[in-house]
């Protein structure tokens, strides 16, 4: 796969890369690497073992991109073969920037400085929740179309048996177990016409020349707004 994704870089660009680094892709299945013809032109090349999940990122991508929405550019896709080629954002993520604020405080106090960029990454959120609410084809959506009641409970169980348990906070599972019907039947009551990104984190936005872009919106559906923030 990986010789193919250099194929389509070399179908792409006219010829081969002249360098391929590997990227750190985090919490994902999937492998990343930048490819490096010159000073001046860089791409991020991708590959993705799970089909579903590539369609839901590509065509969530373009629709975005139509959109007027920061998101990186498909720039070419092989979907047979599970590899693709997207625009390079560079290295730095939200989380990354945060982190290096902080260092140079000394402490862990959010830093003053940092709080514009969350402040214009938060004034974006909305427009991916209603503009890209009416492009996207939730038929692409994986692993469901919306954050429905079985979404709810896997999210309720993944901090039961990721956080509780390990952490080996002590709970009663009846009583638990009764606070998340409690809480699914509550969520469901807000409105949920809207795109739910799901994976509105900072590894998971980029900053270039001080602007924030976002990736790894595969997992979006639809839901409601609340949840992201």
């Amino acid at each position: 796969m990986k010789e193919r994704l250099i194929t389509l870089a070399e179908e792409r660009f006219g010829r081969r890369p002249d360098g391929i680094l590997d990227l750190v892709a985090d919490g994902s299945t999937r492998q990343y690497f930048r490819l490096v013809w010159d000073a001046d032109r860089t791409a991020v090349g991708a590959i993705g073992p799970d089909k579903a999940e590539n369609r839901a990122f590509l065509g969530f991508a373009k629709a975005f991109r139509g959109a007027g929405l920061p998101v990186p550019d498909v720039i070419a896709e092989d979907q047979a073969a599970g590899v693709w080629l997207e625009e390079d954002l560079g290295d730095t993520t939200l989380f990354q920037a945060l982190s290096a604020a902080r260092l140079a405080r000394g402490d862990d106090e959010f830093p003053a400085d940092i709080v514009p960029l969350y402040r214009r990454v938060l004034s974006i959120l909305p427009r991916f929740q209603v503009e890209g609410h009416r492009v996207v084809d939730y038929r692409l959506a994986y692993p469901r179309r919306a954050f429905d009641r079985q979404s709810i409970r896997w999210d309720l169980n993944y901090f039961k048996y990721h956080f509780l348990k390990l952490a080996h906070v002590p709970f009663n599972e009846q009583r638990l177990e009764d606070d998340f019907s409690r809480l699914t039947a509550h969520l469901l009551q807000a409105d949920a016409d809207f795109f739910l990104y799901r994976d509105f984190q900072s590894r998971n936005i980029m900053i270039r020349a001080g602007e924030p872009w976002f990736v790894d919106f595969q997992g979006g559906r639809k839901g409601a707004p609340h949840y992201d923030v």
